[in-house]
């Protein structure tokens, strides 16, 4: 049997999580989904107000090390990092999963958690591009392909071989992840992933069956409250953009009243949808989702923002 890792690939608009299991030890990732010219800087700043520990090698997602790469020649920041001191950052905006911007994305992703040679990737798709040209498209790109990312931080080089590749619905992960696996024989289930600009409502019925006609996309996500924080901001004289207050501690009171109002919305939105809600199931997934409430007839996944990129690696381990 070849010595090849397994990775689950979420790369999103706000941020990318990825997640893998070798011989029973987590490897996990998650940064903001931006990359920018990199360049050698002195980063005690950087981490004396986002890392306070001074963390250059971690796989707690939860810690927000410095990541700056050379890949292909270039040098880059990558998340906060290249938020924070790229000239030009530039954000992921697209749905497609082989642009330069996720490639490179993809490649500090591998840096920080792939520990062999070889790696098999799953990676997410909206239910819209679920479809054999999108499959094609991320086979003709990754699938054979050499990553050799250097780690301009620690020095180190790793060159990692993507021996195969294909793609899943991101709902179809996250739902893959909150039923451990298993099917839904008994009851229907609504996943709503909350993401950056917008939201997936995505139905299934018994037994795990996609039901396109029930599902759709609405136009709410983290972005949609944030830009009602900059609305107030302005009126105060501030100018921020939405990015830099989704970062910043300093404007918490505010969030909190914009995500109050964002529970009760994305909640209307949900049953004015899904009509019968007491005769199924209903997931929340997606980073968002940890700073909304809910009623109990909703479950926020555990871990939420990382529920797709496991569900993915499960997914990953059955295909390959």
């Amino acid at each position: 049997m070849e010595n090849i890792q397994e990775i689950g690939f979420d790369c999103g608009r706000g941020y990318v999580k990825a997640y893998s299991e070798v011989n029973g030890v987590v490897h996990q990732t998650k940064f903001k989904a931006v990359i920018g010219d990199g360049r050698d800087i002195d980063l005690s700043d950087f981490n004396k107000e986002y890392n306070p520990n001074d963390v250059m090698v971690s796989e707690d997602p939860s810690i927000e090390k410095p990541r700056y790469i050379e890949f292909e020649n270039e040098r880059y920041f990558i998340g906060l990092l290249a938020e924070k001191e790229s000239q030009a950052p530039i954000r992921n905006s697209k749905d497609s999963k082989v642009t330069e911007t996720v490639r490179v994305l993809l490649a500090s992703a591998l840096n920080d958690i792939a520990v062999k040679s070889k790696v098999k990737i799953m990676i997410g798709v909206p239910y819209k591009n679920y479809r054999k040209s999108v499959l094609k498209e991320v086979v003709d790109t990754y699938k054979g392909q050499v990553f050799k990312v250097k780690d301009r931080i620690t020095g180190a080089t790793k060159e990692i071989q993507i021996a195969d590749v294909s793609i899943l619905r991101e709902a179809d992960a996250a739902v893959l992840n909150a039923l451990d696996g298993n099917i839904n024989t008994e009851r229907p289930i609504g996943l709503a992933a909350i993401g950056f600009r917008s939201s997936e409502l995505s139905y299934f019925d018994k037994n795990f069956v996609f039901n396109d006609k029930k599902s759709t996309t609405v136009e709410f996500g983290n972005r949609t409250l944030l830009a009602r924080v900059q609305s107030d901001l302005m009126n105060e004289g501030v100018t921020k953009d939405v990015n830099e207050i989704d970062s910043s501690n300093d404007y918490n009171d505010k969030k909190e009243k914009v995500f109050k109002l964002g529970s009760e919305n994305i909640s209307q939105r949900i049953e004015d949808i899904w009509i019968n809600l007491s005769e199924m199931d209903l997931y929340i997934a997606g980073g968002t989702a940890l700073n909304l409430k809910f009623d109990e007839q909703f479950k926020v996944l555990d871990d939420a923002q990382m529920a797709t990129a496991r569900g993915l690696f499960t997914a990953a381990q059955r295909r390959f």
